[in-house]
Formats: C-alpha cells, sequence, structure tokens
C-alpha cells in the first residue's frame, strides 16, 4: 500500500512540469520548489498514516501539495496592488490543481462499502480556502513590521481560525441534530490545521531563505522588506 501511494503521489506531481515551461520558470533557481514539495509529501503523508491509515486521505494530502506549489510557481501571475486581489487569484489555483491532481483517485476503481473520496475532493477545495485565507492575513498581520517568527505565529493563528469558521456551520449543523460533541469539534480543528502548517510550512520557509523565492512571496503578499544587517553596506 505505501508504494502504491507513493507511486500515486509522485504522477500527481508530474502536474508540475509544465509550470516550468512558463518564462519566469525558466531558470534553475525555479526547481528548488522540489526540496519543499518533497519534505511536505513525507511530512504529510507519515502524518495522515498516523492519524487515520486511510489510502484516499494521503492521496488528498498529495494532490494539495501540488496545489500549494502550482500556486508557488505561479506567483508571478497573481500578485496584484491588494491582497484581496491575490486572494481571488491564488485560491482558484490552488483548489483547481489540487482538485486536477486528485481526479485519477477519483476515477479510480473503489472496494468497499464506504467511498469517502467525494467527501475528500469537498476537503480539498475547503483546505485551499483555509491555507489561501491564511497566507493572506497573515501577510496583512505583519505589514508594518515583518519577521519571521511573527509571521509563522500569525500564520498557526490564522490557519486555526480559518478551519474554525469553516467546520462551524457543520458544527452547529450536527448540534441542531443531536447532543453537540464540542471536544471532537476541537480535537478536529487541531488535527487539520497541525496538517495544514505541517503542509505549508516547507514552502514557507523556502520562501524566507531562497532570494528566487523570496522575491515572489514578498511581492505576493506586499510584505515589507526585512532591514539588511548592520555593516553590509
Amino acid at each position: 500500500m505505501a508504494f502504491s501511494i507513493s507511486g500515486s503521489t509522485l504522477l500527481s506531481l508530474l502536474i508540475l512540469l509544465p509550470l516550468f515551461l512558463l518564462r519566469p520558470n525558466r531558470c534553475s533557481a525555479a526547481w528548488w520548489i522540489w526540496l519543499p514539495v518533497v519534505i511536505s509529501a513525507l511530512a504529510g503523508i507519515t502524518i495522515t498514516y498516523l492519524v487515520a491509515d486511510d489510502r484516499s486521505l494521503a492521496q488528498a494530502v498529495g494532490s494539495f501539495i501540488v496545489g500549494l506549489a502550482a500556486m508557488w510557481l505561479l506567483i508571478p501571475f497573481l500578485e496584484g496592488r491588494y491582497r484581496i486581489v491575490a486572494f481571488f487569484k491564488a485560491l482558484p489555483v490552488v483548489a483547481g490543481f489540487s482538485l486536477l491532481a486528485f481526479i485519477p483517485t477519483l476515477l479510480a476503481d473503489h472496494s468497499g462499502w464506504l467511498d469517502l473520496r467525494s467527501f475528500m475532493a469537498g476537503l480539498l477545495a475547503f483546505a485551499s480556502l483555509a491555507a489561501t485565507l491564511a497566507l493572506v492575513l497573515s501577510g496583512l498581520a505583519v505589514r508594518r513590521r515583518f519577521g519571521r517568527i511573527r509571521f509563522l505565529l500569525w500564520l498557526a493563528v490564522w490557519v486555526v481560525l480559518a478551519w474554525t469558521a469553516i467546520a462551524a456551520p457543520f458544527a452547529i449543523f450536527n448540534a441542531l441534530g443531536g447532543r453537540p460533541e464540542l471536544g471532537e469539534f476541537i480535537v478536529a480543528i487541531l488535527v487539520v490545521s497541525g496538517i495544514t502548517l505541517a503542509l505549508l510550512l516547507p514552502l514557507v520557509l523556502l520562501s524566507f531563505f531562497q532570494p528566487f523565492y523570496r522575491d515572489r512571496f514578498f511581492r505576493l503578499l506586499n510584505l515589507p522588506r526585512p532591514d539588511p544587517p548592520a555593516g553590509t553596506a
């Protein structure tokens, strides 16, 4: 099973290859994206199997990584003067590439009485919304004074808040139908937020320390440039 999931994840990553033909990505620096992608894939699939040994969930995680990486590769076409513009441009990219990578899983034969693949496709759309919203709002939170640690802390906060806002209507609907399970709701929010952060973190760290992607990331979120170290001039 592990081999088949690894193979499906690798096949889904091939969707990213045509993006390197675009003019802004025709350089060796653009290929640095594979480092965080591999790290995110290993971390995400490992965490998925620790939380729930489910093949479709692991494949959904791999598809979501494809969506995130596609956004990073397409940043030159997504940036705008206002963060809200960047949000509405980035969201369909992340969601679209995630769902595109998940299509083979949706079309594959299913064995067993319970098929969660359609649910996973919807979860990918919500994950795209949560990740994109958290990135944009984190950029807004540090718009006056940027700091890597400050950005990461705000990113964690906004990921949790975004998932809480997304899941709240479902929790309320379930509460109206019976006894509310607040503890299970909180645990589910923390788990899905942790997985989202684990997938985002390698890409964000790449954008902090690799000049090619740092310039793109700062322009996408309209972040203030950090001050150069003393004595650089």
